[in-house]
């Protein structure tokens, strides 16, 4: 099982499109669990991002696939990165 950080920002067209947002944002994230994925921890930010969801999936494929069906909702943008553990990483360098 590979990690995966999500960030995810608001489409600024949602913005003006749909009067209840935040029902909008929590039906795209059903994408997570309609593939199977569960979030390991879910956060709202301040900044650049305005939600990071942490999660495992089987395979990078089955990642694209959940970011994919989240982008194509119109709601939420996503960028999406495979992370390791840092005591791995460092494990790596030797």
């Amino acid at each position: 099982m590979a990690s995966y950080i999500m960030a995810m920002t608001i489409n600024p067209n949602a913005k003006k499109v749909h009067p209840d947002l935040s029902h909008q944002v929590n039906r795209s994230l059903d994408a997570f669990s309609e593939s199977g994925i569960k979030i390991t921890s879910l956060f709202a930010t301040l900044g650049r991002y305005d939600y990071l969801a942490v999660f495992d999936a089987a395979d990078q494929k089955l990642a694209f696939k959940v970011a994919s069906e989240i982008n194509a909702r119109g709601i939420l943008e996503t960028e999406t990165w495979p992370v390791i553990p840092y005591q791995e990483y460092t494990a790596l360098l030797g």
